[in-house]
């Protein structure tokens, strides 16, 4: 009974690192599958990693003002 547990303990660390990954992708700009795939592979590095990242600036295309 042990066993099933442990298991089921590791899937909602998994779940919850999914979550957490995207959510925080998804506030810096980066790609949201990608870092979903790795917090759910490996959730306390992905969540850790993902902390720690800086968000990606969107810039936009310089604009002629004086255009007609």
């Amino acid at each position: 009974m042990e066993q099933g547990g442990f298991v089921i303990v590791v899937l909602i660390l998994r779940i919850v690192g999914v979550m957490v990954c995207v959510n925080k992708a998804k506030e810096l700009n980066r790609s949201t599958g990608g870092w979903g795939f790795f917090g759910f592979i490996s959730p306390i590095i992905a969540m850790i990693w993902i902390h720690c990242m800086k968000p990606i600036t969107v810039w936009d295309e310089n604009t002629d003002v004086n255009k007609n």
